[in-house]
C-alpha cells in the first residue's frame, strides 16, 4: 500500500475483456444512468424553479441558496451510513427504498407554503438521495477493475450532463405551459419530476443484481474471468479491510482527507452550474441588453451541459487505453477552474457560454477520473465508508457555497465575484492532485 509498484499495477491494469465489458455494461449502465439522471434532475431543478419561485415565497438569492444548501447538508450527513447500508442490505433493496423514499420527498415539494418548508424538505430530499452516487461508485468496484471502470463512470456521469440537457428545455416549459391542480408552473413541474424516481424504485426492486455471482446472466466462465482481474489488481495482498483495518481507521487516513479537499473543489464548480446558470443568463438582460423568456433560458442553459456529454463520451473511450495519472485529474479540473472564472469578466453571451461550455466539461471529465482513486487504498466495508467521507467532504462546498454565492450576488449585483471565489476552491483541488501524486511516486504514506 502506498508504494510506486503498486499504485501502478493498478493505474496500468488488468482489464476484463471487451465482450464481457460489454455485456455488463448493457445490463446495468442503462439503468444506472437512468437513475442519475432522476436524481441529478431532482435536486437541480430547483435552479430552474428559480426564475418563479423565488418571487412567489419572497425569497433573496441568499434565502435560493440555503435551500439550495440544505439539500447537500442532509447529503453529507448521510454519506458514511448509506454507504455502509448498501454494503449491508445489498444494492437491489437499498436502492429501491432510497429511490421510493426520494421521489416522494421531490413531489411534496410542490406543495410548500413558505421557504421555512421548502429548507426543510429539500434537506430531507439530500437525506434520501445520498446513498446513491457513493453507493453506484462502490457498486461498480465489485463488477470491474479501475481499468474498465473509467468507461462505465464516464456513462454513468453522463446522465448528470444529460439531465440538464434534456431536463433544462423540458422544466421550463412545463413552467411556462402546465398548471397541474391548479398549481403554479413551478410546483407542477417539480411535482411531475419527481413521480419517476417512484417508478424506478420498484423496476431495481425486481431487476437489479446485489453482485455478480447474484446475477443470472453471468456465466461461470465470465465470473471467473472477472473474479480474477478484480484479484490480480488487489495484487494479491492483504487489503486494509481484511487485515484488520476499521471504518474508524479508515476514516483517520489522510489521503483520504486530501481527496475530500480535492472534491470541494470539484463540487464547487459543479454546484455553480446546476444551481446558477440559469440566473446568472437571466442577468445578461442587464449586462448586455439580451432579453430571455423562461423557455429561452431553459434552452441556452443546456448548451454547456450539451458539450460536456459529448466530452464525456470521448474522454471515457480516451482513458480505457491510458494510465491513470495527476494530469488526467489537476489537468481538467484546472481547465474548468480558469474557465468559470473569466466566464463573466467576458464581453458577450456567447464568448460567456462558451467559457461555461469549456467548465462544465473539464468538471464532469474530472468527475469520472477522480472517483478511480479511492480503490486504490480500500475495499470491502472500507471502501463502502471511505468512498462516503470523501464524497461527504467534497460536498461540503454545496452546502455553504450556494448561500455564499447568493449573498454576494445581494451585496453586489453580481455574480462575478462569487465565481472568481469558486474558481480558486477548483484551482486548490487541481493543486492537491498533483501534490498527492508527486507523494505517492516517492512512496510516501501520507
Amino acid at each position: 500500500m502506498g508504494t510506486r509498484a503498486q499504485i501502478s499495477t493498478q493505474d496500468v491494469g488488468p482489464a476484463v475483456s471487451e465482450l464481457l465489458m460489454k455485456k455488463i455494461s448493457w445490463r446495468l449502465v442503462p439503468l444506472m444512468i437512468l437513475m442519475y439522471l432522476v436524481a441529478s434532475l431532482d435536486r437541480a431543478n430547483i435552479g430552474y424553479a428559480a426564475l418563479t419561485m423565488n418571487r412567489e415565497l419572497g425569497m433573496t438569492t441568499a434565502d435560493f441558496g440555503t435551500a439550495a444548501g440544505l439539500f447537500y447538508l442532509g447529503f453529507i450527513v448521510f454519506q458514511v451510513p448509506a454507504g455502509l447500508a448498501l454494503h449491508r442490505f445489498g444494492a437491489r433493496r437499498w436502492v429501491a427504498f432510497i429511490l421510493l423514499a426520494w421521489g416522494v420527498m421531490a413531489t411534496l415539494t410542490a406543495f410548500v407554503p413558505n421557504a421555512h418548508w421548502l429548507y426543510v424538505l429539500r434537506f430531507f430530499l439530500g437525506v434520501f438521495e445520498a446513498g446513491l452516487f457513493p453507493g453506484m461508485v462502490y457498486y461498480l468496484t465489485l463488477w470491474l477493475p479501475s481499468r474498465n471502470r473509467v468507461w462505465i463512470m464516464s456513462l454513468f456521469v453522463t446522465s448528470m450532463p444529460l439531465a440538464l440537457v434534456v431536463g433544462a428545455p423540458i422544466s421550463t416549459a412545463l413552467m411556462q405551459n402546465v398548471a397541474l391542480f391548479s398549481m403554479s408552473g413551478w410546483r407542477s413541474m417539480i411535482f411531475l419530476e419527481g413521480v419517476p424516481a417512484v417508478l424506478l424504485g420498484v423496476i431495481v426492486y425486481f431487476s437489479l443484481p446485489d453482485s455478480p455471482r447474484r446475477a443470472a446472466w453471468m456465466s461461470e466462465s465470465e465470473l471467473s474471468e472477472l473474479e480474477n482481474a478484480i484479484a490480480v489488481e488487489k495484487g494479491g495482498t492483504k487489503t486494509e479491510s481484511s487485515s484488520g483495518t476499521t471504518v474508524w481507521s479508515t476514516m483517520a487516513n489522510a489521503k483520504l482527507w486530501a481527496l475530500g479537499v480535492v472534491y470541494f473543489g470539484l463540487n464547487a464548480g459543479i454546484v455553480v452550474l446546476l444551481f446558477f446558470l440559469p440566473q446568472v443568463i437571466k442577468t445578461f438582460e442587464g449586462i448586455f441588453g439580451r432579453k430571455y423568456s423562461v423557455t429561452d433560458i431553459g434552452m441556452i442553459s443546456a448548451v454547456p451541459f450539451s458539450f460536456a456529454v459529448l466530452f464525456l463520451i470521448f474522454w471515457g473511450r480516451y482513458m480505457t487505453k491510458r494510465r491513470l495519472t495527476a494530469i488526467h485529474v489537476a489537468g481538467p479540473l484546472g481547465l474548468a477552474a480558469a474557465s468559470i472564472g473569466v466566464a463573466l469578466l467576458l464581453h458577450s453571451p456567447f464568448q460567456v457560454m462558451t467559457a461555461f461550455a469549456i467548465g462544465t466539461a473539464g468538471c464532469f471529465v474530472t468527475l469520472t477520473t477522480f472517483w478511480q482513486l479511492p480503490s486504490r487504498f480500500l475495499d470491502g466495508r472500507s471502501a463502502a465508508a471511505g468512498i462516503g467521507l470523501i464524497s461527504g467532504l467534497g460536498l461540503v462546498s454545496a452546502v455553504v457555497l450556494p448561500y455564499f454565492i447568493g449573498w454576494m450576488k445581494d451585496k453586489t449585483g453580481s455574480f462575478t465575484s462569487a465565481f472568481l471565489c469558486v474558481a480558486g476552491f477548483m484551482a486548490l483541488g487541481a493543486l492537491v492532485v498533483v501534490i498527492m501524486e508527486a507523494r505517492l511516486k516517492k512512496g510516501s504514506s501520507v
